[in-house]
């Protein structure tokens, strides 16, 4: 497999990438340590942290994080005291201080100084309906803290199993393409405007975005102010109207309970979240510790990322009884008596299959089984390959977030490997030339195979090959073809650092971005299939 990597491979590299990350498990000290001291305190007992630890984590993994770090958790006093488990931690120096992040400081009723015009009081979520629905249709949702009464609305209630501080209001609406479609909401009018079916567009891919090491070590958070930086970013590209969608593609924000993402989420202006926005999950949407073996009792394994993120889903269009309204399926409790680290909600709640303008996409998750998903990449292809002449798609994007095996994900699960099974499957054939697929999961932005696959991690996570990288890459499939832009925008290689913020900022807000491709490298540049 090709990896053709704008990042700058060298010794200096790796070292970096190494010494930010020396152990294989040290950027999940935190957790760890924050688990231990839960266990810990549950118990009658003082307890050792490298004890505490054991009683949940393989003990080598424990004694490689710990060894030389380890104390004795004073049941009694942290009862006592009320002491978060998480301050225990940073006070033996296994958890980083959150006092050095900016955007904590300037962050006021749910507005961050940049966004302070321009942030939207409702929490919107405006996602392309499952593809069946039909082309001017789309799941509008409202993240709230109370429930919204709406017509737009079939469901409104509290978050279930996890992030439940959180209700969800959604509901399936139609709109009219070509045009603008404004919906009222609690007082509030919301503009979503949707391309012409088969028009050429453009969206923004990115996927493990960091800003916060509460609970996972963001270790460029601060040096390139990830939070403020990306949300600028974003409501200035989604401020014109040559951008008509946006993808997250998993490991949204290490997130274990909802709090920082709901932050971010609330910072964005009313102009980004009323475009099409789309994501799937990644490993530590599942895990907060990145793996199955590292499962924590307070993982979401999911659950807040389904309600949270809106999507329109198969579990979604399965459910055709109007009195069971849930737009997901809640079936799998991750605090049954059976509880576990594979305990997750069915593939259902996260697969699905649209079309904006003249590109299909196909999402899902990699943390499920290909035998329980086959069925699912046939229906994809099948609906395709019929929509009509004129108004069917140039581009078929496969969208996941693992590029190889492990950390939850079979060989046969892997974005690369699923794209390769259904380019095969009869179903697909029709449209198997036009597939292309975009992942994430290693910190990269990078070509993996000429004019086919793309990794779009680079966000603020550190990665042994690329060092630090931040940098937001373009989907252009106007004009009749098939173009991926990529700005760079901050980079930490020492032997090639990068700062462009200022001045790819500056251009995108007065220009769009398509009127700054000139600062952008140029990945790939094919005809579309038609």
């Amino acid at each position: 497999m090709l990896i053709k990597t704008i990042c700058l491979v060298s010794l200096l590299a790796f070292l970096q990438g190494k010494l930010a990350i020396a152990g294989e498990y040290d950027e999940y000290a935190c957790s760890l340590c924050t688990s231990a001291v839960d266990i810990a305190v549950e118990g009658t007992k003082d307890m050792s942290l490298l004890e505490a630890c054991s009683a949940q984590f393989p003990s080598k993994v424990c004694n490689e994080i710990f060894k030389g770090k380890d104390f004795t958790v004073d049941n009694a006093a942290v009862k006592q005291n009320g002491v978060h488990s998480r301050t225990v931690c940073q006070n033996h120096d296994l958890c980083a201080s959150l006092d050095g992040e900016m955007w904590r400081t300037t962050t006021a009723a749910n507005k961050t100084k940049t966004t302070v015009d321009t942030a939207s009081s409702l929490d919107i979520r405006v996602s392309k309906a499952y593809g069946s629905r039909g082309y001017d249709k789309i799941r509008i949702s409202v993240i709230s803290g109370a429930p919204i009464e709406s017509e737009h609305f079939s469901y409104s209630e509290q978050f279930q199993h996890r992030w439940e501080q959180y209700y969800l209001n959604s509901g399936i609406v139609s709109v009219t393409p070509g045009e603008t479609t404004s919906f009222t909401i609690a007082g509030e009018t919301i503009d979503v405007s949707m391309p012409m079916q088969g028009a050429g567009v453009r969206g923004v891919m990115i996927a493990d975005p960091c800003f916060t090491s509460e609970f996972i070590t963001c270790v460029y958070g601060k040096k390139f102010d990830m939070f403020d930086h990306s949300i600028e970013l974003l409501n200035a590209i989604n401020a014109h109207d040559d951008v008509h969608y946006w993808n997250i593609l998993g490991d949204n924000f290490y997130d274990q309970v909802g709090d920082n993402s709901g932050t971010w989420f609330d910072a964005l202006s009313k102009e980004s979240k009323s475009k099409v926005f789309g994501s799937v999950p990644g490993n530590h949407d599942f895990w907060i510790n990145a793996t199955p073996k590292l499962w924590t009792k307070k993982d979401q394994l999911g659950n807040g990322f389904m309600q949270f993120y809106g999507q329109d889903v198969a579990a979604s269009a399965a459910n055709t009884d109007p009195a069971a309204s849930a737009p997901y399926d809640f079936s799998m409790d991750p605090d049954a008596a059976d509880t576990s680290a594979e305990n997750l909600p069915i593939a259902d709640n996260y697969f699905y299959y649209n079309q904006v303008g003249n590109v299909g996409f196909v999402g899902y998750s990699g943390a499920h089984k290909y035998a329980d998903m086959e069925a699912r990449f046939e229906e994809a292809c099948a609906w395709a390959s019929s929509l009509p002449e004129g108004k069917g798609i140039d581009t078929l994007l496969l969208l996941g977030h693992w590029n190889e095996d492990g950390d939850g994900c079979d060989e046969d699960m892997t974005v690369p490997s699923v794209y390769k099974a259904i380019a095969q499957m009869p179903a697909c054939q029709p449209v198997a030339a036009k597939m292309k697929y975009i992942l994430g999961h290693k910190h990269c932005n990078l070509i993996v195979e000429e004019q086919l696959g793309f990794m779009v991690g680079g966000m603020g996570m550190s990665d042994y090959q690329c060092g630090g990288t931040f940098g937001i890459p373009v989907v252009d499939t106007v004009d009749g073809q098939f173009k991926l832009y990529y700005f760079p925008v901050q980079g930490a290689i020492p032997a090639e650092k990068v700062d462009n913020y200022d001045e790819v900022l500056g251009c995108i807000k007065e220009n769009g971005v398509s009127g700054c491709y000139h600062l952008a490298t140029e990945w790939t540049s094919t005809a579309v299939i038609a």
